[in-house]
């Protein structure tokens, strides 16, 4: 951050073509097991996975033509996101199957970003992506969440260190690919204890095939983007 003249100037850090040091890819992997295992570090870090869960949600929508009339992120780490738009099976299927999958791909996006130096754009599209997501939530603590991770990118791209910056992009992206099985592992348990009101629930009675298979099918999905990440950025 530069000042001159009394004006404010931010000056980003780039990266791009330097390759993250592997301490801090394995430092930040350690850290984001720490943060997604244990269930009261998950209880905080999980706002971080509904975030781009729910985010999954409005892109898919938008991407199809529906409008994203506002995102609900709640302080039990649930969300909520409300569309509109012609009445379609399949649109409402793919905006439905868009929330558990939008974690482990987008943390496998990630990694092959890291693994092709490019730790500033990994972040700049981070920072996107919330701009984006901050016009339509609705309400006080999802603003709050959203706002505070995007300053803390902020802070890493216009006045951390390389170093803070690398650790950064590799954690989230750590992050996003361990919080896709722990949240379909959640997804389980909890329609388990009876709930009926999941994403899986959803596809069940859209498709009529039951929602234990689509949670086997999150799950697979993020087990293949945990291992082919987990590779791209210790390789």
């Amino acid at each position: 951050m530069n000042i001159d003249g009394g004006t404010t100037k931010l000056a980003i850090i780039v990266l791009d073509g330097t390759a993250a040091p592997p301490w801090i890819v394995v430092l930040t992997g350690l850290a984001a097991v720490a943060a997604v295992v244990p269930r009261w570090t998950w209880r905080n870090s999980g706002h971080l996975d509904t975030i781009v869960h729910e985010g999954g949600h409005a892109f898919v929508a938008y991407l199809l033509g529906h409008w994203v009339f506002g995102v609900w992120l709640f302080s039990d780490t649930s969300g909520l996101t409300g569309t509109y738009g012609r009445p379609s099976r399949l649109v409402n299927f793919l905006v439905s199957a868009a929330g558990y999958t939008a974690p482990p791909v987008f943390g496998l996006g990630a990694a092959v970003l890291l693994n092709a130096d490019h730790i500033t754009a990994t972040l700049i599209l981070a920072l996107v992506a919330l701009v984006a997501l901050f016009l339509v939530v609705r309400n006080r603590f999802g603003i709050l969440i959203v706002t505070g991770t995007s300053f803390v990118i902020i802070l890493a791209l216009c006045s951390a260190s390389a170093g803070t910056q690398s650790a950064l992009a590799c954690f989230l992206t750590w992050f996003l690919l361990l919080s896709g099985p722990r949240a379909v592992l959640d997804l389980h348990r909890a329609r388990k204890k009876g709930s009926s009101s999941s994403d899986a629930d959803m596809m069940a009675e859209l498709t009529g095939i039951p929602g234990v298979f689509w949670v086997l099918g999150f799950g697979a999905l993020a087990m293949v983007c945990l291992y082919h990440g987990t590779r791209l950025l210790l390789s």
